[in-house]
């Protein structure tokens, strides 16, 4: 019996966590002390620790929200601009028509894909010009059409955008430093060498190897039987570590689950999808 060895660095971060939650919750119940691994346990608490106080921050951070829901509000804001400038090029008169042509040309050709299309910053970039474009060389066919509403309208939006962003630029100044994946390095290394520790101590008292031994065999007590204590373990007597092991390596095994069904994801995914005609008629 050993412990079942699991790549934790293919883990995504969540799951990488609740496989400690529950690594922690585990020893907890068995006791460190009598695990022999009071010290590097100890180590692995306060690394877990650190790296629950990144997750809060890489959750959400708490102005991404506000964020994406003002970007919307500026982007729908252009479409319905984009959208009635489409519509005024049928207006009744020459110079409205001239004019809305101007502008829809404008928004079609020099604004559009940028503005709902790029990256934050080529986004606001665009708004920026776009703004100075339509107060300026083209304001005059935003009077004749009575549209200079629209510019007042999308700048309040890119400022409110602007102010969330400089928010969240602060708030990440104050983020915690630790570099997530150094921590998860660092956590890994040491769950590996107790592994190993655990290993060679049920190895010493002749419980290593593939032997499969009842716990109740252990020692002359009798096995609990009865419901499950709080954290769902049983009551096992005997040789303390083996039945951790025994414990954990079920836990073990629901994480050996999800990294199989992930590759059979990623499988199915590469797969080369279907030649037209191979469909059974």
């Amino acid at each position: 019996m050993k412990i079942e060895k699991i790549r934790q660095q293919s883990l995504h971060n969540e799951e990488w966590f609740k496989f400690f939650t529950e690594f922690i919750a585990t020893v907890t119940h068995f006791n460190k002390a009598t695990l022999g691994i009071t010290d590097l346990f100890n180590r692995i608490e306060l690394l877990y620790q650190k790296v629950d106080e990144l997750l809060v921050v890489i959750r959400k951070s708490l102005y991404t929200e506000e964020i994406e829901a003002a970007v919307r509000k500026r982007n729908e804001l252009f479409r319905g601009l984009f959208t009635v400038v489409k519509g005024m090029q049928k207006l009744p008169g020459e110079a409205k028509q001239k004019a809305a042509e101007r502008l829809f040309v404008l928004l079609d050709r020099g604004y559009k894909k940028t503005v709902l299309t790029g990256t934050l910053a080529e986004q606001s970039a665009s708004v920026y010009n776009l703004l100075q474009d339509l107060s300026g060389a083209y304001a005059a066919d935003m009077t004749l059409l009575a549209l200079t509403e629209w510019v007042t309208l999308i700048s309040q939006a890119e400022k409110e955008y602007q102010d969330l962003a400089a928010e969240r630029a602060k708030e990440t100044i104050q983020k915690p430093q630790e570099n997530l994946a150094k921590i998860r390095r660092e956590a890994d290394v040491l769950y590996n060498a107790i592994t190993v520790y655990l290993d060679a101590r049920l190895t010493a008292d002749a419980l290593g190897g593939d032997t499969v031994i009842d716990p109740r065999e252990l020692d002359d007590e009798v096995h609990m039987e009865g419901e499950d204590e709080p954290g769902g373990f049983h009551e096992l007597h005997g040789n303390i570590i083996y039945n951790f092991v025994i414990t954990w390596n079920l836990i073990v095994k629901k994480y050996h689950a999800i990294l199989a069904q992930r590759t059979a994801r990623r499988a199915k995914n590469e797969e080369p999808g279907e030649e037209p005609g191979e469909e059974e008629a």
